[in-house]
């Protein structure tokens, strides 16, 4: 999927309200503050109905109350148009002039994002990781989505009825739904996990320039084998908290290196290396599901990573149709160059760097392996 266009009005500081877009990569750079990650989060906003962060207030210009965004998108079926309407407490969603939902969006292509918040895939609270998961399972099974958001509309009527001390009989009422759905859930993300696995496996290892023992996966939130089992056990304890205390949506990503923990063990170039691992794995998985690689989005990742990780997103983006890269200084290659001040974003004269990539590569192995210190 590629983006030919893109059209914004009142999104955090960016000024420009048109820009069109090219094959290949394109540099987007510029000082620190000027608007390079809110460009990033426009046209993921675009393409793939993602807020830029949790609430559409912080979305938005400060003192607005509305926004729009619209990208033209090439995708396997042609150009289509999307459009996501922001307004308090409300995003409305169409493509090609009619009302879809977020789920029914990503069927037509994806996005992926590589930035520094990526940390909180590895040393983030669990529920980064689930999060992490559900949006990726959910841009690729639509019944996933339907199914997980089912699930948790059934969590906070269990829970409502736990912290007002409601009736057992009431309470039961909601657990056969409770097991239908969380069985179902644990279920697609167990076969999501086994595809995922072996794809970040194999991308720790292009990363970290030699084999290793990194693996992925689901981290149940209880030790019985059937979740009715779990739920049974845990009843007094849900009813001591009010919450419902086992269930998919208190499950973890477990990240191993060695057998050991990423998150407790892990050094940060190790914690680095297997946030980026996940990042390439979502980015595969999308390349499969959709028959065509996804719009990348590199977000000042140079700064945070050393030669060998700059080369291997530099030959990800070079092999990619469409990457948007972000930072204060253009990367080692690039096809169409942007600057961006204060929100003002405009094409910029310089000219086109033709070191290939395998050159790039051939640099950082001439440094050595990536340190487990960076």
């Amino acid at each position: 999927m590629r983006v030919r266009a893109l059209r914004q009005i009142h999104l955090r500081n960016l000024v420009t309200e048109r820009l069109a877009f090219e094959d290949g990569v394109t540099a987007v750079v510029g000082p620190n503050g000027a608007g390079k990650s809110n460009l990033l989060a426009a046209l993921a906003l675009g393409a793939g109905g993602a807020l830029p962060s949790g609430t559409i207030g912080e979305a938005l210009r400060f003192g607005t109350d509305e926004g729009y965004v619209r990208v033209d998108l090439e995708t396997n079926d042609g150009v289509r148009s999307v459009e996501v309407a922001l307004a308090p407490g409300r995003k409305t969603i169409r493509l090609d002039g009619q009302v879809v939902r977020l789920a029914e969006l990503a069927r037509i292509g994806g996005v992926v994002r590589i930035g520094p918040e990526d940390a909180d895939l590895v040393h983030g609270p669990p529920a980064r990781r689930r999060g992490f998961l559900d949006d990726l399972l959910g841009r690729t099974s639509l019944r996933y989505a339907l199914v997980v958001r089912a699930y948790h509309r059934v969590v906070e009527q269990r829970n409502a009825l736990l912290k007002s001390g409601g009736a057992l009989a009431s309470l039961a009422a909601w657990d056969d739904r409770f097991l239908e759905l969380g069985r179902e859930v644990e279920g697609l993300r167990a076969r999501a996990i086994a595809s995922l696995a072996p794809r970040a496996r194999d991308a720790y290892d292009a990363v970290a320039g030699d084999p290793s023992a990194f693996d992925v996966a689901l981290g149940r939130s209880h030790s019985e084998h059937d979740l009715a089992d779990a739920l049974a056990a845990s009843r007094s304890e849900e009813r001591a908290r009010g919450v419902t205390v086992v269930g998919p949506h208190r499950d973890d990503l477990v990240l191993t290196l060695a057998g050991r923990a990423v998150q407790a063990y892990g050094s940060r170039g190790e914690a680095r290396t297997a946030a980026l691992a996940l990042r390439v794995a979502e980015f595969e998985l999308l390349d499969a599901r959709h028959g065509a690689p996804p719009l990348l989005l590199l977000d000042d990742v140079h700064a945070e990573l050393d030669a060998r990780r700059r080369a291997f997103l530099a030959d990800l983006a070079a092999r990619t149709p469409q990457a948007i890269v972000t930072g204060t200084e253009p990367p080692a290659r690039f096809d169409h160059h942007l600057h961006v001040d204060a929100g003002l974003v405009r094409p910029a004269a310089c000219e086109r760097v033709t070191r290939t990539v395998r050159e790039d590569a051939a640099m950082a192995l001439d440094e050595g392996p990536a340190s487990d210190v960076a």
